[in-house]
């Protein structure tokens, strides 16, 4: 609008255009409009309304005074011309005749208010036309706030795509359609691998930019007819319609999947994430949205558990895979309320000073009817779930207070893995020297334990560093195995690296050595403690040690103990663990050659 509001006191500058056939007229309304002291009416005038229509495409008004000339019939056919084409722009009629079947026919065709032209005086018309003005604005307003307060229920304000409820809303639409017209489709579940890490270490700013750059991706993709969404976090969801043959979706798919794994650039820095899709059909696999949705997730975590960055079809057999997981869940939250999480320590040993140096705490779900439950099938869905959480809290205060109750072992000191949504949590440092504090267990006995892709993060290395400055010990497990490792250990400065028992297990393996060595001299220049992993035959023993490892953990010494157990079979003289190196032909246990092909590995949490 042209309207402009000045300082207190002075007038407003309004921009009019004046539909006034008859000179006279229109130099009537100039003169009454002239010594307006509310307003200085800037007035553009025109003889009809098609030239009126004209000059609104070369310009604008901030409001059109139109005469319905008796040319032009005292109907409202002029009216309705001009509001059809100045929706933004209000109107005020000015006739010859009063009624109120005319003024009500003249606010029904699109008018602000509508002056009989006898009757109007400067002050009448000037308030008439400012009123026009305010209303229009004030509806102006309205209408946007409706509109903004309506796209903010059904879309998402980072990527402006439709939200989880407008997609279902939409897909029920799309379902019903495809019924009718006997056709299929098919939903598109996206989720996006290593995106967390982005968060983690460049911060949600960037991970936001990456949102954004992906739904700009995808829609790049998709055609026309489809429907793209937002659920929430890194999770998108399409729709296809008129699929007519599954090679369609998954070409989408696949074309979607590369799309998303060419590098995003912030701030002139590569950034790489890719994603997991999953494919669920209409009606082959489900006819109703939630269903839909649902084996489309179903399928994308089938996607995830095979490596990431693929694409996948839903399987009758998932729904197998679904239940398990929703029993799982919920036998998890019953252990951890009705007891039936146990600990189990394995010793850890320096076999040059024949002393036994720590313990690490493996967790173990004792279930009713299954029995002993490993820990790879609960520990990661506890991890997805969120309930890895209490989980983990248990096991740290279980833990310390078994090791402060340690009458033979006073010194040893007790390793405990920590997940990385435990080290995410605002208050960790404080749960853990509350602990502590409660359990009375000296922070130099304490060693917290953290897989190498978790302590990745900015946020990782802050927390460890700072259990380290508050006296706890850190420790790096299943070293190696991630992408990072040499990156890592220039960031962050632990008290031990635990190398992950695939490299000791694999060690006749050709060139493996070679890799061993070079991590426990790495680790032993950065003034780092190694312990190997896995150790189970006398033949990784002696390669260890012959590489300079002295301390290690694993069947070998002794498999996990009970907690009840620990200290009666560990502490005695004659324990399992205590070698005489000094008589290899006396230790009775076999040779690499005779060792026992099964002998199971330890099952740790990971």
């Amino acid at each position: 609008m042209s309207q402009e509001t000045g300082s207190p006191g002075e007038p407003q500058s309004v921009s009019l255009l004046l539909v006034a056939e008859e000179d006279l007229s229109a130099r009537r309304i100039g003169e009454i409009l002239a010594p307006s002291r509310a307003a200085r009416f800037a007035v553009t005038r025109v003889t009809h309304v098609d030239a009126a229509l004209e000059r609104l495409q070369q310009g604008s008004f901030d409001v059109m005074l139109l005469e319905l000339s008796v040319r032009e019939g005292y109907g409202l056919d002029s009216l309705l011309r001009a509001r059809a084409a100045t929706h933004a722009l209000p109107v005020v009629v000015l006739t010859y005749q009063r009624g109120e079947d005319l003024a009500l026919r003249a606010v029904r065709a699109g008018a602000q208010d509508y002056l009989v032209k006898g009757e109007v005086t400067p002050e009448l018309l000037s308030r008439t036309l400012l009123h026009a003005v305010e209303r229009h604005r004030m509806m102006r307003d309205l209408h946007e706030a409706q509109r903004r307060q309506q796209f903010l229920a059904t879309h998402d304000t980072l990527t402006r795509l439709p939200n989880r409820y407008f997609f279902r809303d939409t897909l029920q639409g799309a379902l019903r359609e495809a019924a009718e017209r006997s056709e299929r489709l098919a939903v598109l579940f996206f989720d996006l691998d290593g995106f967390k890490a982005v968060n983690d270490n460049l911060g949600h700013a960037a991970g936001d930019e990456i949102l954004r750059d992906v739904a700009a991706r995808l829609r790049r993709v998709l055609r026309k007819q489809d429907f793209l969404a937002r659920l929430g976090g890194d999770e998108f969801v399409a729709t296809l319609r008129d699929v007519k043959d599954l090679q369609l979706a998954s070409a989408v798919a696949e074309e979607a999947r590369l799309a998303l794994q060419k590098p995003f650039y912030l701030n002139e820095m590569e950034c790489w994430v890719s994603s997991s899709i999953g494919i669920a059909r209409y009606p082959a696999d489900a006819a109703d949205p939630d269903s839909l949705v649902r084996c489309a997730d179903a399928a994308m975590y089938q996607a995830k558990g095979a490596g990431k960055n693929q694409v996948r079809l839903y399987e009758p057999a998932l729904e197998d895979a679904i239940g398990e997981r929703f029993r799982v869940v919920n036998g998890i939250r019953e252990a951890i309320h009705s007891g039936q999480l146990m600990l189990m320590f394995q010793p850890q040993v320096d076999i040059e000073s024949e002393t036994l140096i720590g313990a690490e705490t493996l967790v173990r779900w004792r279930h009713p009817i299954r029995g002993i439950v490993s820990p790879s099938e609960f520990i990661p869905i506890a991890e997805d779930s969120g309930l890895i959480l209490p989980i983990g809290e248990w096991v740290l205060r279980s833990a310390c207070a078994v090791a402060a109750a340690w009458k033979q072992l006073p010194g040893l000191r007790v390793a405990v893995n920590v997940s990385g949504r435990q080290l995410e949590s605002r208050d960790f440092l404080e749960r853990v020297e509350r602990i502590l504090e409660e359990t009375e267990l000296p922070r130099s006995r304490l060693e917290v334990e953290i897989t190498e892709s978790s302590a990745a993060s900015d946020h990782a290395v802050r927390v460890l560093t700072e259990l380290r400055q508050r006296g706890i010990r850190t420790a790096i497990d299943d070293f190696g195995t991630g992408y990072s490792s040499l990156t890592l250990l220039k960031r962050l400065r632990v008290d031990t690296l635990k190398i992950d028992r695939s490299f000791v297990q694999d060690a006749g393996r050709e060139k493996q050595p070679v890799i061993l060595e070079g991590m426990i001299r790495i680790a032993r220049g950065l003034g780092i403690e190694v312990v190997a992993e896995g150790v189970e035959t006398m033949g990784e023993l002696a390669m260890l040690r012959e590489l300079g490892c002295s301390k290690m953990q694993g069947y070998l010494f002794s498999k996990p103990i009970p907690k009840q157990d620990f200290e009666p079979e560990v502490a005695p003289a004659g324990a399992a663990w205590r070698i005489p190196l000094e008589a290899p032909e006396s230790w009775g246990i076999p040779a690499p050659s005779e060792a026992d092909p099964d002998l199971p590995a330890a099952l740790e949490l990971a």
